[in-house]
């Protein structure tokens, strides 16, 4: 049996207008921003500080006053007292997306096992009913070029000196 070269020629082209249209879904920027939001707390989820860091802009500052290098420290003092440790949202991502660039937000869950520190952090955590606010920018011209600028919670600004 033969296949008619049309035939072959109108399943290329039905693949390539599928493909073309999940990369379109794939890379709008409020579907980039929920997926680089998942990575960033899958990185520090692992403790891949490096990791973390090569996520957030040059001059990241969070609304605790820290940069980069200090929030990267900041986690790694207080996540180096889990043995286990699973960061997660506790609801789906609001995702708003503008002319500045977009956040994410959802309230964090901090889950896992470790020392007394550990459980101080998971209690704290526990304790917040307010999302936390991850803020991204676009870094570059490629759909999937997002930087973390900020980050912030507004149940603990006041809570911790800057």
């Amino acid at each position: 049996m033969k296949i008619p070269v049309a035939w072959l020629a109108w399943v290329v082209a039905v693949a390539l207008v599928a493909t073309l249209l999940w990369l379109a879904l794939l890379w709008r920027p409020a579907r980039q921003v929920e997926l680089h939001t998942w990575d960033l707390l899958a990185r520090a989820s692992a403790r891949d500080w490096p990791a973390v860091a090569e996520m957030m802009a040059a001059d990241y500052r969070d609304e605790w006053g820290q940069t980069r290098e200090g929030a990267v420290d900041t986690a790694r003092t207080l996540f180096s007292n889990f043995f286990i440790l699973h960061i997660r949202p506790l609801e789906p991502w609001k995702i708003a997306v503008g002319a500045e660039g977009a956040e994410s937000s959802a309230t964090i869950g901090v889950f896992g096992t470790g020392t007394a520190v550990a459980e101080m952090v998971m209690e704290e955590v526990r304790s917040v009913s307010e999302p936390t606010v991850f803020r991204w920018r676009k870094s570059g011209r490629w759909p999937w070029d997002w930087e973390l600028s900020g980050a912030g919670n507004g149940a603990l600004a006041g809570r911790y000196p800057r």
